[in-house]
């Protein structure tokens, strides 16, 4: 078996996620001596490493798992939530789509799995079955920590500064967002201190309409700022100017942006569902959902009230347990070790 190049399908160039592990992994298995690359025509190729189910692919990949060359897929979750609360037709039929397609090429086309965390593995193996003829391991994301690290000796703000990181907050997600600004108005309140929401990503207008609604009602002093899809060196400036990251995804299977932020050293706050809790570890507090969240009824509110205030209270604690969780788990270096281990059966 070549161990000389891994091809990397398909090529993904949106912005942040899969994007941005794919150009990590380069980077990374350079400095192993591994050439990593989207060109699956080459013949020096020893392992394909897949995200999701290209369908434009499978033909060469099923000729590769044919002449014994590993065929190793990517899992992250599956879509779910168009399935409790509607989303529209059309975004229910192609999420359906998508699931089907991740769970065909799970079982008939790769000769191996990578789950993105333990819930990854339970979600995927309760649904579709367990796979118990190939081999799986899980591997977490992972992040340049020489990109992503502190860039300030020690952030201090009287304002209460806190972060969303999301690429779409919209399909029934619109909840999250309720949450975020509850939690906002109760944090004001709580400690007579104004608060900052700042919210990167895709927010419908529809939906930022709403929130500027609810906050005309409101008498707590908390300012919302959309900043859309932003680039990577405004993030880190963020990730260093804020208290707190509430990472708002229901049922992550390793949410990319929370592993940017321990990077940064940015405490993380949220409800402890899918594998939330356990990637942030010691850097942020994650507190029970509380009511049922795969029938998306709303989380109790006050454990999560509670932990925002401590983690301002006590932010350069956190923040130093933070950097050192991203540090112990997530260097980009190790994960990429992880995988060239797997993909070349090692």
């Amino acid at each position: 078996m070549n161990r000389e190049t891994v091809c990397l399908l398909p090529e993904i160039k949106s912005v942040g996620g899969p994007a941005a592990f794919q150009q990590r992994f380069i980077t990374a298995a350079a400095k192993q001596g591994i050439t990593a690359h989207f060109d699956s025509s080459r013949k020096d190729i020893g392992a394909y490493l897949v995200i999701g189910a290209p369908r434009k692919f499978i033909p060469t990949l099923y000729s590769a798992r044919q002449r014994g060359i590993p065929v190793i897929q990517r899992l992250n979750g599956m879509n779910w939530i168009h399935r409790v609360r509607p989303s529209g037709h059309l975004y229910g039929k192609k999420a359906d789509l998508a699931n089907n397609r991740l769970s065909f090429f799970r079982k008939h086309i790769a000769t191996g799995i990578v789950y993105q965390s333990p819930f990854c593995e339970t979600h995927w193996n309760e649904v579709y079955g367990v796979l118990s003829d190939k081999p799986s391991r899980i591997i977490y994301n992972g992040v340049d920590l020489n990109e992503f690290k502190p860039i300030v000796p020690e952030f201090s703000s009287e304002d209460i500064e806190i972060l969303i990181v999301e690429g779409n907050l919209e399909h029934g997600s619109e909840q999250n967002l309720e949450q975020a600004l509850s939690l906002s108005m109760a944090l004001s309140r709580r400690t007579s201190q104004k608060v900052h929401l700042r919210i990167a990503g895709n927010v419908p207008e529809a939906i930022r309409e709403k929130v500027f609604e609810r906050m005309s009602d409101s008498t707590a002093v908390v300012s919302v700022d959309f900043l859309g899809i932003i680039e990577k060196s405004r993030l880190i400036e963020l990730e260093n100017s804020s208290h707190m990251l509430f990472s708002v995804e229901l049922n992550p299977a390793c949410p990319n942006s929370v592993i940017e932020a321990l990077a940064c050293g940015l405490p993380v706050i949220g409800f402890d569902t899918g594998a939330l809790k356990d990637v942030t570890g010691v850097g942020g507090i994650i507190v029970p959902y509380g009511t049922d969240v795969w029938k998306l009824e709303k989380p109790i509110l006050f454990p999560l009230i509670d932990a925002a205030e401590k983690v301002y209270r006590e932010n350069q604690k956190f923040r130093k347990a933070a950097r050192e969780q991203a540090e112990s788990h997530f260097s980009i270096d190790k994960i990429t070790e992880e995988y060239l281990s797997f993909l070349f059966g090692s």
